[in-house]
């Protein structure tokens, strides 16, 4: 299985070694990325076995929680044996992505959770900042690309949806869609350069000419109806729009009309909801912060013995359980 694996981080960063589960886990994730190839000819496509991370900021991060382009992917490849891991945080950009305190880095996690894929969605925030900030994206960008290809070359870039008319006293974003195309574009020209498949989500959806579907009810943050139009862009951009003609226009929360699909779709919701409270969790500081040392952060009969990584390895057999679920209804889909 994928390589679940905070508690290894938690302990690591107390100087403690990592279980015979867990370092057995670190070593097929490690084993399954070996030698990577790049995407031929920069096409898009999936092999069994990959783990597949989704990286960027609050947009990125908020599609975990509606879980309609995790499902796509699932049905598209089925069979394969493909997980799929959101590593999104909110306020991440390409400049910076600021953590707590003993919290890894981003290429420790994409490194530890055995990383073959990297879906990469920046941008939108950098591009509030306006056309002046264009050149120091690019390049940050471009540093950043360099970061995640030490893990693995098949990089994907997405360039990100258009913002909207916000709507009674808030400020209308739609102004701001020039300045996101100027972005988008430099995007599309990282790809070339790199020889990255591009997903234009920014193009799919209108670009600076769009108007509906909506896909926000403040200009900025995508509701969940607006996740499954995204996920719908994306889907079209890589060619298996038909499977979202199947699972149906969502309704204004979200839902997809074909139950199949509405199931498979609530079932990767649950799944990372488990896999959100495992990388990210709430008592990091205790976990492998600057708290491990505290008295209520070991057992009292024996402080040598910490309380949460045992606690927070619950997590693995609850995540891999919604994954076979996952693999099974993706399966039964006609």
């Amino acid at each position: 299985m994928l390589a679940l694996f905070l508690t290894v981080a938690g302990q690591s960063s107390a100087g403690e070694p990592p279980g015979p589960s867990q370092a057995k886990s670190v070593s097929k994730a490690t084993n399954a990325t070996a030698r990577p190839e790049p995407f031929p000819g920069g096409r898009f496509i999936l092999e069994r076995g990959d783990v597949v991370a989704f990286v960027g900021g609050a947009d990125i991060e908020a599609a975990q929680h509606t879980g309609h382009l995790e499902a796509l992917l699932a049905a598209k490849y089925r069979g394969l044996d493909v997980r799929f891991r959101n590593f999104g945080w909110e306020g991440d950009t390409v400049h910076a992505q600021p953590r707590d305190f003993g919290f890894p880095p981003l290429k420790v996690h994409l490194q530890r959770a055995g990383v073959s894929v990297i879906v990469l969605q920046f941008g939108r925030s950098e591009a509030l900042g306006g056309r002046n900030g264009l050149s120091v994206f690019v390049s940050d960008y471009q540093k950043f690309l360099d970061e995640c290809a030490r893990q693995t070359p098949r990089l994907v870039l997405v360039t990100p949806p258009p913002f909207e008319r916000g709507g009674g006293m808030l400020p209308d974003l739609s102004q701001r869609v020039p300045d996101l195309a100027e972005y988008a574009a430099a995007i599309r020209s990282l790809a070339r350069q790199r020889n990255l498949p591009l997903v234009d989500v920014f193009a799919e959806l209108g670009g600076t000419s769009h108007r509906e579907p909506r896909l926000t009810d403040n200009g900025l943050q995508l509701t969940t109806q607006g996740q499954a139009h995204v996920a719908r862009a994306f889907a079209r951009q890589l060619g298996f729009g038909e499977l979202v003609d199947r699972a149906g226009a969502p309704d204004a929360n979200g839902v997809w009309p074909d139950a199949a699909f509405e199931r498979l779709r609530q079932t990767v919701v649950a799944k990372n909801r488990h896999w959100f409270d495992y990388w990210r969790p709430q008592n990091w500081a205790f976990l492998g912060g600057d708290r491990t040392d505290q008295p209520s952060s070991r057992d009292y009969r024996n402080p040598n013995i910490r309380w949460f990584p045992a606690e927070m390895e619950k997590f693995v057999p609850l995540i891999e359980t919604k994954e076979r679920e996952i693999a099974e209804l993706a399966n039964k889909l006609p």
